[in-house]
């Protein structure tokens, strides 16, 4: 169902309005989840992983901007501890239109795609923010194996049409030559 359901939305060329998610976002949410928000939020963002893994980081980065989050990029990786930058219009756009904007869900999100990528507990947290960026380190315990772990399929990022490349077979065979 998850897979069907992001390639349903994510290949949809009538994207949703701004409005409508930055409402449920920044308005009803805060409201409905109060002082626990953050929190809330990051627990949620970890379950959204586990609904939607992704198989690389190539993949999160367009399962970012597919979600309005934001441009992300990994900004080093290592062993125990990889470190993303979150930047773009809708960062930008909730840093200035909100006064204190929660990029937890993000960050949750980040946490369990590690978790499930290496099979072990992850963390993670905003160690950066301001208007226009965030940087969220998420630490990988090695040590803390994830017992009876049985990892879900990646699901399969659907590209905009402008990024996919022809294959060798479909390239244009030229009569003349």
């Amino acid at each position: 169902m998850t897979n069907a359901f992001y390639s349903q939305f994510a290949g949809n060329a009538i994207k949703s309005s701004v409005l409508s998610v930055e409402v449920l976002r920044d308005a009803l949410l805060p409201n409905l989840l109060g002082d626990d928000r953050s929190g809330i939020l990051y627990w949620a963002g970890k379950d959204l992983a586990r609904q939607f893994p992704v198989a690389a980081d190539e993949d999160l980065v367009t399962f970012f901007e597919q979600c309005g989050w934001g441009h992300l990029i990994v900004e080093q990786a290592a062993n125990d501890l990889i470190t993303y930058e979150l930047t773009g219009e809708p960062v930008a756009r909730r840093s200035f239109a909100i006064k204190d904007p929660d990029f937890m869900l993000e960050t949750g999100f980040l946490a369990e795609q590690a978790s499930t990528r290496f099979n072990c507990v992850s963390e993670a947290k905003i160690t950066f923010q301001n208007k226009m960026r965030i940087r969220i380190a998420v630490t990988i315990d090695h040590d803390q194996p994830l017992l009876a772990h049985d990892p879900a399929t990646p699901i399969e990022i659907v590209r905009p049409e402008a990024d996919q490349q022809p294959a060798p077979d479909d390239a244009p065979t030229n009569p003349d030559a």
